[in-house]
């Protein structure tokens, strides 16, 4: 996804109740996937820190040995007024203080309803293709931050999306040398 599809994803995601909104900003702004979302709970919320904790749910259970292994969690920062919006719509730091259903998830829909959502405001936003998907969303947060300026390093962007290897987030570099190539053939038109 394009920076320009991925602000017209969340400006069609306003259309949405509070909670689905906040669902789509979600994906929008930590790049980890729509069932990773769902397990979101109050607990995973870091208010002060301004981050998320994300459940790693596609890491491999099993070693290489076959032992179970524990679960994997990331903490991906995100804008603090991302933070206060979910405070708002969830009351965050009132479930926190008083200790009720903490470890409830956020969005207690299914995965089909999930996709569903992200489908409806992909249709509204205008965005058709491959892109049009949670898996877009994801990739366009990647891409994001690849682009950055300064751009995150490749070691961080791993870390944030749960990948098990950098060699799977340098995808990511070709998108850059795309962009690249395409800045220097554009200032060559310039001259011409």
């Amino acid at each position: 996804m394009t920076s320009e599809e991925r602000r017209r994803f969340l400006d069609a995601s306003a259309l949405e109740s509070p909670h689905d909104r906040m669902f789509c900003h979600l994906l929008h702004y930590s790049g980890c996937r729509p069932s990773e979302a769902l397990a979101v709970s109050p607990r995973r919320v870091m208010i002060n820190d301004s981050a998320i904790v994300i459940h790693s749910l596609k890491k491999h259970k099993i070693d290489r040995q076959g032992r179970l292994k524990q679960a994997q969690y990331r903490t991906v920062p995100v804008p603090p007024f991302l933070i206060e919006h979910l405070d708002l719509v969830f009351g965050l730091r009132l479930q926190l203080r008083r200790e009720l259903n903490v470890d409830s998830p956020l969005w207690p829909m299914s995965r089909p309803t999930a996709y569903r959502l992200v489908k409806r405001v992909m249709d509204r936003a205008g965005i058709v293709g491959d892109q049009a998907t949670g898996k877009g969303l994801r990739h366009g947060f990647g891409v994001a931050m690849v682009t950055a300026t300064p751009p995150v390093p490749l070691h961080v962007i791993s870390q944030m999306m749960g990948h098990s290897s950098s060699k799977t987030t340098e995808i990511y570099l070709n998108v850059l040398s795309h962009e690249r190539h395409s800045l220097i053939m554009g200032a060559w038109e310039s001259h011409n």
